[in-house]
């Protein structure tokens, strides 16, 4: 066999293991949960240690107390449907305060003003995470309780309910999602609350963006053009002999 014959079949094995690792990770694609106990705060950090790079999500410019529907970050615009509340935990003045939170946290959340579900546009990342807490604060005493919130998340697959009780005196917890397929990033994420609680905050969410990423699969391309510039210079040799 030939040199540029040797190299054509290499070239063409290249380029069918290529496209077969592609059509089997797109098909196996899924987003991924992550419950309180892989949070980042308790010492888990279970999103990093799949080497995601997550990015805090700053807070706006808008005052506390007026109602937001974007958010603008470094990895694109969140958009909120409904529009929710800008709150701070423990500030004084009742309209603009969130009361409690938990890992110690003081700044920004936003409240859904009473809604029990929260519908989050994400600007396609492959790792998203964020803190909520329901708000009981106003309930009387025998309903005092923690309350269910669960999230889900979409990309072309769907992932899993990821549901918990949270309390809403200082018991905010973690929900956490990434998708193992960077081709195939988390596009929107719905949230709810459990009827009676009063609707919920978010807040401390982070993101991953898929271009700051470069799993395995994004590594096909890369192989694919390694194997058609073997190919040419195979035909090229072939030509001038």
């Amino acid at each position: 066999m030939t040199t540029s014959a040797r190299m054509t079949r290499l070239t063409i094995a290249l380029v069918a293991a290529s496209l077969t690792t592609i059509t089997a990770s797109k098909s196996n694609a899924a987003i991924v949960t992550i419950d309180n106990s892989g949070s980042w705060i308790n010492g888990a950090n279970t999103l990093e240690n799949q080497g995601f790079n997550l990015i805090q999500v700053p807070n706006g410019n808008e005052g506390l107390g007026s109602d937001l529907s974007t958010l603008s970050s470094p990895l694109g615009n969140i958009e909120f449907s409904p529009s929710v509340n800008k709150r701070q935990v423990g500030n004084p003045e009742p309209e603009k305060r969130w009361r409690t939170w938990s890992n110690n946290y003081q700044g920004e959340v936003y409240f859904t003003n009473g809604a029990l579900t929260l519908d989050l546009k994400l600007p396609n990342l492959v790792a998203f995470d964020f803190y909520a807490q329901p708000d009981t604060f106003f309930l009387e005493p025998q309903f005092q309780r923690p309350y269910r919130i669960s999230a889900i998340a979409q990309s072309g697959e769907t992932s899993d309910v990821l549901s918990q009780l949270v309390n809403g005196n200082s018991g905010a917890q973690y929900f956490g999602f990434y998708s193992d397929d960077p081709l195939d990033p988390i596009q929107s994420i719905q949230i709810t609350s459990e009827q009676g609680s009063g609707g919920f905050a978010i807040g401390q969410l982070r993101g991953a963006s898929a271009t700051a990423t470069v799993p395995t699969p994004l590594l096909l391309p890369g192989i694919i053009g390694l194997g058609l510039g073997l190919w040419r210079k195979a035909r090229s040799q072939n030509q001038q002999n």
